[in-house]
């Protein structure tokens, strides 16, 4: 990658006409081009990394005493269907029963994601997990049976 860019910046200046604006705008749009597609990898590098050591859950910037997790959540989130299965469910169901499952999460409330980001990025999965004081907690995560099998052995030790 570095010698395929070395390269088109050496072209760029060996073919660089008398009057450079042009290919200077262009250069930026094209670098801001690189920075917006690249905003949104780097945003679930930074707010969904998810480690999980010393009996310590980090996920992004924010850390978590896995003490502090509830064990019984985490089972529950073990038992609960993944978005996919869940998406499914719903395609089944009549308005009435679609209209009384929107009517009891109104009175619920949201979970809160943690690790710093705006929302669960497209690409990955949610899961829901309860603190000792019953704080719902929402992580993102690609690989959602792993997360809960390493909770899962973190609350049992």
């Amino acid at each position: 990658m570095t010698v395929l860019t070395v390269w088109v910046v050496h072209q760029g200046a060996v073919l660089l006409p008398e009057e450079s604006t042009v290919f200077l705008v262009i250069l930026a749009f094209t670098g801001l081009l690189a920075l917006v597609l690249n905003a949104v990898p780097l945003s679930k590098r930074v707010y969904h990394r998810i480690r999980l050591q010393g009996g310590q859950l980090t996920v992004g910037r924010e850390t978590i005493a896995v003490d502090s997790l509830s064990s019984d959540s985490v089972l529950e989130a073990r038992e609960q269907p993944s978005d996919a299965e869940f998406a499914a469910s719903l395609a089944g169901r009549s308005r009435e029963e679609l209209a009384e499952t929107r009517r009891k999460s109104r009175t619920a409330s949201a979970p809160r994601l943690v690790g710093g980001g705006w929302s669960v990025p497209l690409g990955m999965e949610e899961v829901v997990v309860e603190t000792v004081g019953g704080e719902s907690l929402l992580i993102a995560t690609h690989d959602r049976g792993a997360l809960l099998d390493a909770l899962a052995r973190a609350c049992r030790t």
